[in-house]
């Protein structure tokens, strides 16, 4: 029989049943807070690639438990994107987005859309990489139950 554990999320947006109590446990406070919204969004200058990584971090051990020095890398990765995507929407503001080039002859889209695009991009798979999207949260605990050797790595049982 398959392994059917819930991802960490879900079990505590569910909650526990304590058995021998019958009761349920409710949510950790920082699961039910709602999203924030982002200062930077609004205020570009905001953004510190310091304070993301410290944030990041702190979400990171708070929430997973973990916290390598071998992670500092691909952290800081992230936040060079982050600050990438966020000096390419700077460079936006209030500019055209579409861009005259070879004397006016041609027009294009302005480059920093481009610039955005991929440096969003490469954040996300980094976010991935670090469990820090809804998707790679939920994929950490799936269990692979189509895999031939599925059985064989969950462990040998007599039922």
């Amino acid at each position: 029989m398959a392994n059917r554990k819930l991802p960490r999320e879900v079990h505590l947006v569910h909650g526990t049943k304590l058995k021998a109590l019958n009761i349920g446990v409710g949510m950790p406070e920082q699961v039910k807070a709602r999203i924030p919204f982002a200062e930077w969004a609004n205020d570009p200058q905001a953004f510190t690639r310091e304070r993301f990584v410290r944030e990041t971090s702190d979400y990171l051990h708070d929430i997973y438990g973990i916290g390598t020095a071998h992670d500092r890398h691909v952290l800081m990765l992230l936040a060079d994107q982050m600050q990438l995507y966020i000096d390419a929407r700077k460079a936006l503001m209030g500019a055209p987005l579409v861009v005259s080039n070879n004397a006016g002859k041609t027009d294009s889209p302005n480059p920093h859309i481009s610039i955005a695009n991929r440096a969003m991009d490469n954040a996300i798979k980094l976010m991935g990489e670090l469990g820090l999207t809804p998707k790679s949260r939920l994929t950490a605990s799936k269990v692979e139950e189509v895999s031939p050797y599925a059985e064989l790595l969950k462990g040998y049982s007599r039922a």
